[in-house]
């Protein structure tokens, strides 16, 4: 995409708010048109200072003075209005007027400016954060959370200052620019000529420092990504970081990341400075020529004292819009750079959704058919799941059992469809997963894994998770056939308590119960046990049992590696190998055969019950 074709589509966010966008534009280009009025002013100042003085009649204003124009436009406004008679309390009158106008369309702007690029912000979280929501595991598996949260809590800014905030500059300076020059060229188009020598080195300069700036504001935000992944990762890892000693090692991989965005931070710093400071030099030089030739054409009485100053006002006047013209490229480079992130997002493949065949509630029958999946398809790696096939009767209990990498968890991935098959399908009572609706296919399973995920949020809400008007009774019956009521209720707010960052304030045992209450809430045809009772201790583990055994009754269940207790009560044990099943049958037949699924419960046993070694 081009840097125009970037920033048009920047503008495009801009689109549903053009009514507010159009007024704030006139509001800036107002403001600044009284400016340019203000300093031409002095004009009519000085030389009715010169009139007054040379016809001793107090109170006259010169032929040719702005206040005769605008009376003119005003009409009756302070009567007729003979220019060499006006009275001289008109002047500041309009000056007054002037900077009223000025206030308020300055106010407005300024409102304008501020409300736009919040909204265009919001617009763009809200964008993101529903886009993020919707895309593949694969793109969470190539990106960390510091960087994704970097891109819409930074770059999203960026994108703003780009798309609002270098058109307010572009419209504000521009009028300034343009107002000037024409006041200038009025007043004398010799002079006014030496201004137009400053065009071609100034775009020279600009052209030049906005490679530079566009690359560097690229390396920027993609630094400050891994800034925020090294403190996302310190900050959330920090018991091992202290258990581990690894503070001194995470203060030098912080300090060498945020010494980059430093070093990175100074050179855009000194870009945009010798950009400018280039810039100013060239109006410097321009400038004391033009001084010098004004003076002598005043000295020849080619100029009048009123006309003199206020060109000279207005050539120092625009030198601040010129500046901030200049200058604009760097939020602008800033702005694209961002705005590729930010589309980079938008525009990410979200998951594939086309099934068209709605389903209300499941038996549970599964059936995996030659299904092999590779992690990365691009690479020529051993598969996870290789020519897998299995088959689920609605309501049995299966177990997956193996060592680390034989692919239990990655099956368990495929029904939910955090992944699709490589080859091979997988059907749902009859029907593939791909012809089901995600919703419909998601709201028939229940997901109690051993890495617990819960929200910052009370207890009732987590458990009613999903739930858009919950059922508090049926929170309690959840939390009570789990295990978990007598622990809630002693906490300070019971089932209104805030739990913190992922339940940070609950114990393992208790935020796995509350896992298993979400589960028990939801009630859904299929469940999935991936190390559902690893955090509970022995006797946490029994109460537990008997609220799994009561959950899993009249619902298809995957257990992925539990401990034996539920291994040997599974109607079904499927031992794997390298994302193949090895063997399979029930726990006396496969303890019979002396095979794979033997010599992994051999290992359990002589690990003793208190291990967390299990098949």
């Amino acid at each position: 995409m081009t840097n125009r074709q970037l920033y048009f589509r920047i503008l495009g966010h801009f689109r549903p708010y053009l009514g507010i966008a159009v007024l704030t534009m006139i509001a800036v280009a107002l403001a600044s048109m009284t400016d340019v009025m203000l300093v031409k002013q002095l004009q009519t100042v000085i030389d009715a200072l010169g009139t007054t003085s040379q016809q001793a009649a107090p109170g006259l204003l010169p032929e040719n003075g702005l206040l005769s124009r605008v009376q003119a436009l005003l009409g009756n406004l302070l009567g007729p209005l003979d220019p060499r008679t006006a009275p001289l309390w008109s002047i500041p009158t309009v000056i007054l007027l002037l900077a009223l106008v000025r206030m308020v369309s300055s106010f407005a702007g300024d409102y304008g400016s501020a409300w736009l690029a919040g909204q265009v912000q919001l617009d763009l979280r809200q964008a993101m954060f529903g886009r993020l929501l919707t895309l593949p595991n694969r793109f969470y598996d190539r990106s960390s959370v510091g960087e994704t949260l970097s891109r819409v809590a930074f770059d999203v800014g960026q994108v703003s200052n780009a798309g609002l905030n270098v058109l307010n500059v572009v419209v504000r300076d521009s009028v300034a620019v343009v107002g000037y020059l024409s006041a200038m060229f009025t007043l004398d188009w010799q002079l006014s000529l030496f201004c137009l020598i400053l065009a071609p080195g100034v775009g020279l300069v600009v052209a030049v420092a906005g490679k530079r700036l566009r690359k560097l504001s690229r390396g920027t935000q993609a630094t400050m990504g891994t800034l925020t992944r090294v403190l996302d990762e310190s900050i959330g890892g920090q018991r091992v970081v202290k258990i581990f000693g690894g503070a001194h090692y995470e203060g030098q991989r912080f300090f060498e990341v945020a010494n980059r965005v430093r070093q990175l931070g100074v050179k855009q710093a000194a870009t945009s400075a010798l950009n400018s400071g280039l810039i100013m030099l060239l109006i410097g030089l321009t400038l004391s020529a033009i001084i010098y030739f004004a003076l002598q054409r005043a000295q020849h009485g080619a100029l009048s004292p009123g006309a003199f100053v206020a060109f000279m006002g207005s050539l120092l006047a625009i030198q601040g819009p010129i500046k901030n013209l200049t200058k604009i490229n760097e939020p602008l480079q800033r702005g694209l750079a961002a705005g590729e992130s930010v589309f980079g997002v938008l525009d990410a493949e979200a998951e594939p959704d086309h099934g068209r065949q709605p389903i209300e509630r499941a038996r549970g029958e599964l059936r995996f058919e030659a299904v092999e999946f590779r992690y990365d398809a691009d690479q020529d790696e051993r598969p996870a799941l290789d020519r897998f096939d299995l088959h689920i009767a609605a309501g049995e209990t299966v177990a997956l059992v193996g060592g680390s990498g034989s692919g239990k968890s990655t099956a368990a991935s495929l029904l939910p469809r955090f992944y699709d098959p490589n080859q091979g399908r997988i059907l749902l009572d009859g029907v593939d997963l791909r012809e089901l609706p995600l919703a419909d296919l998601r709201r028939q399973i229940a997901l109690v894994s051993q890495d617990v995920v819960l929200f910052n949020d009370s207890i009732a809400r987590n458990i009613a998770y999903g739930d858009a008007a919950p059922d508090r009774d049926r929170v309690i019956a959840a939390a009570q056939a789990a295990y978990a009521d007598e622990f809630i209720r002693q906490l300070p707010d019971g089932y209104d308590t805030e739990i913190g960052e992922n339940g940070a304030r609950l114990s393992g045992g208790q935020r796995q119960r509350l896992a298993i209450a979400r589960a028990l809430y939801k009630d859904a045809p299929i469940l999935i046990l991936d190390e559902a009772t690893s955090a509970l201790d022995t006797e946490s583990e029994r109460q537990v049992q008997a609220a799994l055994e009561r959950l899993m009754q009249g619902r298809t269940t995957l257990v992925i590696a539990h401990r034996l207790s539920t291994i040997e009560r599974a109607d079904r044990i499927v031992a794997m190998e390298r994302g193949r099943i090895v063997e399979s049958g029930s726990h006396a037949e496969l303890l019979a055969r002396d095979g794979l699924y033997a010599r992994l419960h051999t290992q359990h046993r002589l690990a003793g019950p208190a291990e967390e070694t299990r098949p």
